[in-house]
């Protein structure tokens, strides 16, 4: 009975190619996630993507963040997600780019953290450019940090 139960943890309970996921707040299309393949693990609430593409919108049905990613791990109890591989995340919003290897999505709190070690680089479409890692990026008060190796130039823009 353990090898089935433990079987069962691994095996998706159900795959999906070319999945597809769009959510609708209000009549308006606000997030919409793409994947080659998603593999859905209800026994431990995750959700699997490969080749990853999601894009949020505001109101006005506008794009103000989109990204790609070669692998995504939903965690479907509290919608947090990981992100790794080839990692490209655009704020229209915020005119900014990240790029990583990995980055964790904290959806109650609304931010993004790299791992320790991981190396984060943020462009700003002004010509700022930080990198370094120990990244921590609050969305909702357009907050973002480096704790380790920090490098890059920052370019003064007046409000």
């Amino acid at each position: 009975m353990e090898i089935v139960e433990e079987l069962g943890n691994n095996i998706p309970d159900n795959v999906i190619e070319n999945f597809s996921y769009t959510n609708v707040d209000n009549g308006n299309i606000s997030f919409r996630l793409y994947s080659k393949k998603a593999e859905n693990y209800s026994q431990k609430n995750e959700t699997l993507l490969t080749k990853v593409v999601f894009r949020e919108y505001n109101s006005k049905n506008e794009i103000i963040t989109e990204g790609t990613a070669a692998k995504g791990l939903i965690h479907t109890d509290s919608d947090d997600a990981e992100l790794t591989g080839s990692l490209i995340i655009y704020s229209a919003e915020n005119e900014a780019e990240i790029t990583a290897d990995y980055l964790y999505w904290n959806d109650s709190e609304k931010t993004l953290t790299g791992s320790d070690e991981g190396h984060v680089k943020l462009n700003k479409d002004s010509g700022t450019q930080i990198s370094g890692s120990g990244f921590t990026g609050d969305i909702k008060l357009k907050k973002f940090t480096f704790d380790n190796t920090v490098q890059g130039k920052y370019h003064y823009e007046e409000d």
